[in-house]
């Protein structure tokens, strides 16, 4: 959300208009009904995202071109870079995991920190370069996982124990260094005010009543830069993309995305997702092997944490979204007490929705790793195509959802 001269925003996920007081540096306003963060006002946002911004791309191109991790396995060490796990992903002919591992790995949050450096740098850009920046921005920030590959490395630790001697060099500190600075300019950057620097937020044609919700006024909330739009516009004036009053196809769409999630969520755990090769005896391990192997060693958290990231989230997922389409369509008599339940929910399920790739990448840097071509290797196996097919969809079906559904016919 934004905010302009006329102090007005529109809450994304409760749909009321409220009047925004100016917001005092290193604060925050957050909506009084459903305790949305509405705008935030850091310390020398430009400067300090730009300067993490930096620092991060450095980093990264610095872990990008040296080996960050090896294993002394039999008498052999094998190390690879970051590039050299898609690279023997793609050789072992799972190109659709070697592409995700490149894209939301690499090229997305390189694009994003990019981005985030031109929009906060002096360089003198056109406000219609800018909103496209800001338009890209937007589209690619749920899918960047630098911070759950690194947490996927640091588990897979574990089990290359059981395989042999772990080594990291100062490359390893610099990809720590690189998720690091990535977060800071993630959490430092705010988009609304650079939207604000190409075009106001309000284009409302008549006064607006703070406390009523934007639907019973006759506005709407653009999805892309959180402009206020008469409903009667088609797409949003500042960034030129279209925007709907409700998304009620879109629990169309969550739905049937969930169902497809779920069935292919069944052969994601009953096919294997390693293959194990020791002295040409080749031996299959499903998500519950990992987790019962990592249990039977002795490695309880390591296993909670596969657990919860690979059965257990993807689930609740399923579930949590399946409750929320069915409070939003069939819950007539909603109080103010069920939906912030409701939105509570659904910001937990955003938020962790995508933290079960921890397994595919920990699969990744396994079969990278564990190459003894005489005695033992590792490699992929089909059920890891389906469990990250099982994530991406998931992932499709709580960004499709229309939160402000929730808020619908809410008795205050």
């Amino acid at each position: 959300m934004t905010t302009d001269s006329q102090d007005y925003v529109l809450c994304s996920h409760c749909d009321l208009v409220i009047e925004l007081a100016d917001v005092a540096v290193g604060h925050k306003a957050v909506c009084p009904r459903c305790n949305t963060i509405l705008f935030k006002n850091n310390v020398n946002m430009k400067f300090r995202a730009a300067m993490y911004a930096i620092c991060s791309l450095i980093m990264l191109i610095v872990a990008c071109g040296f080996v960050f991790i090896d294993i002394n396995l039999v008498g052999n060490v094998n190390g690879v870079s970051v590039l050299d796990i898609p690279r023997i992903l793609f050789i072992d002919k799972y190109s659709y995991i070697s592409a995700l591992f490149i894209f939301f790995v690499l090229v997305f949050p390189l694009l994003n920190l990019s981005i985030i450096a031109l929009l906060c740098s002096n360089i003198n850009l056109t406000k219609y370069r800018k909103r496209d920046l800001l338009i890209v921005y937007e589209k690619f920030q749920h899918w960047c996982m630098p911070e759950i590959f690194l947490t996927g490395i640091l588990v897979s630790f574990v089990k290359l124990m059981s395989y042999g001697n772990i080594g990291v060099t100062s490359t390893f500190w610099a990809f720590c260094l690189f998720v690091f600075f990535y977060i800071k300019a993630l959490v430092i950057f705010t988009p609304g005010k650079i939207w604000n620097e190409i075009h106001r937020s309000n284009f409302s044609i008549k006064a607006l009543e703070v406390g009523e919700t934007g639907i019973s006024q006759n506005i709407k909330l653009c999805q892309c830069c959180h402009a206020i739009v008469p409903v009667e516009y088609a797409k949003c004036p500042r960034c030129k993309q279209k925007s709907q009053v409700r998304g009620r196809d879109k629990i169309q769409w969550t739905i049937a995305l969930l169902v497809t999630s779920l069935i292919i969520y069944i052969p994601a755990n009953l096919f294997g997702i390693m293959i194990t090769v020791v002295f040409g005896s080749a031996s299959t391990s499903t998500i519950m092997d990992g987790v019962i192997y990592m249990w039977q060693s002795g490695d309880v958290p390591v296993a909670l944490v596969i657990f919860s990231a690979s059965v257990v989230i993807p689930i609740l997922k399923i579930i949590s979204l399946s409750w929320l389409c069915y409070f939003a369509l069939a819950v007539k008599d909603k109080n103010k007490h069920n939906c912030l339940k409701m939105k509570k929910l659904y910001n937990a399920v955003e938020f962790i929705g995508k933290w079960s790739m921890i397994d595919i990448f920990v699969v990744s840097v396994v079969c990278s790793l564990v190459r003894n071509q005489q005695m033992m290797g590792v490699y992929p196996d089909i059920g890891v195509t389906f469990f990250a097919t099982v994530v991406i969809i998931t992932m499709i079906a709580s960004q499709k959802f229309d939160p402000r559904l929730l808020w619908d016919r809410n008795q205050k």
